[in-house]
């Protein structure tokens, strides 16, 4: 064997490991538990519609709205994730969305390898690498997975066109047709398809024909979905969602912008490692490549690229198809050798001409292929062992159950076995899972597009009052249930109440009965949440608080554990005004905890303030802020060192 035939094989090689690790990244990505709380209205809807053989017009899920008209442009993907969960379960439903994007990037691979030979590519694996990686922050099970499907064979469907393959335009009336009765994004389909038809007009001075037929068609389609005229109306309803006077804008995680650095600092302390930053790396690369390319980019791409940034920019849940939609082009733009652009220049351009040569020459090539192959491996480790969501203090975890962290499973679970069906006040982030796993109506769920600006904003004024007493008095609930962490003051204002008892509580939710309903249930003991923790002494206290932190790495292959079920009890004790057994609890987890968590020590501190012991108050906030920063745990800590705070207390 000759030493091209060696070097032709041993590409081939690289190029085999590569797919296989970027698809055991994607596969590890994929499977996580369930965290959105609307798969659970869409997985009701679905069960719905299987039920009564027709889609909804009017809300049947909560009944603050149920006046409201409900055009429900999801019902197909609806019933087919329904069906599965039927047939199924999690697994079912965590498999089938990773399938989806398995597919998706599968597709992305092959239009990148349609623009150029991968073999002799240079930098596609680094830029593959960042496609997946900054699109994984998305990766749930949701509408818009399906949707990247879709737009990902338009993208194909419209690039073989150009290459001049004519014989699968008729598929593209049939995506938009799915398309349109799967997810509200399909008007993404008439932005591509529209641009592509000016692109070709301006740059042939002709109409093209039959594209111009198919393309048409392909936007008159979506016509057909159940509400006609209302159906292709809906998506410029929700466009609205991202201006930034819009009432949902600020209060939707996925609605805010990821042009920001808020993600790199959490109470003060940077995080590199966290998903924006691929986004942030992909965008720059893809921005540096389209100026690049200006003088022989073609028109429908400058259209594409410009609204689809535009789109991506203003909302996080849009990045994966700017990300799908640039790919390709954007490693179009990195094959050239960029060195020859400095070869005359001072002695600094010399060396980055000579880095830049290397880079792009196969040694380079090689040794930047084996790296991102290496990082790739150490992150499914990392995402494996959670030690990656741990590292940015993300609720996600490996695996394919709800997550019990972020959704009320165990509360419904409580509510469904004492067969407790009355009138419900939920919190909004609660709605759309409650709605799957209880018979009842809920009082308000996710559906933005259903409860509208005007409902949200009422709901947002009286939740967050400090008197709850109007909410109450106006909605006359029999059931409360809400996320005890943010919500103090419903704890506090409902321990005061007389008319309402709590039934149940763990680490995230709290359930509280109206008396006069369902009275044989008792109220809740809370010393029954401290059974499975260990008594700690007073004189183990101070050697529990001196322990160094576990070592923090993503480079570890063991299963991290960090204390989210003991913050969550702690805090809760704390608001109750139960701080002996708010630090029981924090201290547990200082034990339990397998990766560094200031913020324990954070709360700690607030809870031996409130116990007036001050040295341990201040060990704990000085401890928090070695690594953080927080205004309060500052002031505080010069309080106590101020030795006024002792003198008010010997008063």
């Amino acid at each position: 064997m000759n030493n091209e035939s060696k070097s032709y094989a041993f590409n081939k090689f690289i190029l085999g490991v590569t797919i296989l690790v970027f698809l055991l990244l994607i596969i590890s990505f994929a499977f996580r538990e369930i965290y959105s709380p609307d798969i659970g209205f869409h997985l009701k809807a679905g069960e719905w519609i299987i039920n009564n053989l027709r889609v909804p017009s009017q809300d049947v899920f909560t009944y603050t709205a149920s006046s409201h008209d409900y055009l429900d442009m999801h019902w197909l993907y609806q019933v087919i994730i329904a069906t599965i969960n039927k047939a199924s379960g999690e697994f079912g439903l965590v498999t089938f969305n990773a399938f989806l994007i398995i597919i998706t990037f599968s597709i992305l691979f092959i239009r990148i390898s349609k623009k150029m030979d991968i073999m002799n590519s240079s930098n596609w694996i680094v830029l593959f690498f960042l496609a997946i990686t900054s699109a994984s922050v998305l990766f749930e099970i949701r509408p818009h997975i399906i949707s990247w499907l879709i737009f990902s064979l338009l993208l194909f469907l419209l690039e073989e066109y150009e290459r001049g393959n004519v014989k699968y335009l008729f598929i593209i009336p049939l995506l938009m047709l799915l398309w349109t009765n799967t997810h509200t994004l399909f008007v993404l389909g008439w932005i591509i398809i529209g641009a592509y038809l000016i692109g070709i007009v301006f740059r042939d001075k002709k109409i093209p024909m039959p594209f111009t037929i198919y393309a048409l068609s392909g936007i008159a389609v979506s016509i057909i979905n159940p509400y006609f005229i209302r159906g292709i109306t809906l998506p410029f309803v929700q466009f609205q969602l991202l201006q930034p006077h819009n009432v949902f804008k600020n209060t939707i995680a996925e609605l805010t912008s990821p042009i920001s650095l808020e993600s790199y600092f959490f109470n003060g302390h940077f995080i590199l490692f966290q998903p924006l930053m691929w986004f942030h790396l992909f965008l720059f690369l893809s921005i540096a490549s389209l100026i690049k390319r200006l003088k022989v980019i073609q028109l429908h791409e400058l259209i594409i690229f410009g609204l689809l940034l535009y789109l991506a920019v203003s909302s996080v849940r849009n990045i994966g198809f700017f990300v799908l939609s640039v790919t390709p082009a954007t490693i179009g733009g990195f094959q050239t050798k960029l060195g020859d652009t400095f070869n005359n220049s001072n002695d600094n351009k010399k060396f980055l001409s000579r880095l830049i040569t290397f880079i792009n020459g196969k040694l380079g090539q090689m040794w930047l292929n084996i790296f991102i192959m290496l990082l790739s491996i150490i992150l499914i480790a990392a995402i494996i062992t959670d030690a990656y969501y741990i590292n940015y203090r993300s609720n996600d975890r490996f695996g394919y159950k709800f997550n019990e962290h972020v959704l009320p499973v165990r509360a419904a679970k409580f509510l469904n076995e004492h067969h407790l069906e009355g009138k419900l006040l939920n919190h909004f982030n609660y709605g759309g899972y409650l709605s799957y796993a209880l018979p009842q109506k809920v009082f308000i769920d996710g559906r933005t597009e259903v409860i509208g600006e005007e409902l949200f904003y009422k709901y947002s004024i009286l939740w967050n009052q400090i008197d709850k007493s109007q909410i109450l008095q106006e909605y006359n609930p029999d059931i409360i249930i809400f996320p005890h962490q943010n919500d103090f003051l419903w704890i506090h204002y409902l321990k005061k109440d007389y008319l309402w008892r709590l039934v149940y509580a763990d680490d995230i939710s709290l359930i509280y009965l109206k008396n006069g309903y369902a009275d044989t249930i008792p109220t809740f003991n809370t010393a029954d949440l401290l059974s499975e923790f260990e008594k700690i002494e007073d004189e183990k206290i101070n050697q529990i608080l001196k322990s160094p932190y576990p070592t923090t790495s993503l480079f570890s292959f063991k299963k991290k554990y960090f204390p989210l079920k003991e913050l969550g009890l702690s805090t809760f004790f704390y608001y109750n005004d139960q701080f002996d057994e708010a630090i029981q609890v924090g201290l547990n987890g200082c034990m339990r905890s397998t990766v560094s968590c200031p913020e324990l020590y954070y709360n700690l501190g607030h809870f031996y303030f409130e116990k007036r012991d001050f040295e341990r108050s201040e060990f704990c906030y000085d401890r928090f802020l070695e690594t953080n920063d927080d205004e309060l745990a500052r002031s505080r800590l010069k309080m106590i060192r101020s030795g006024k705070i002792q003198i008010w207390q010997d008063k």
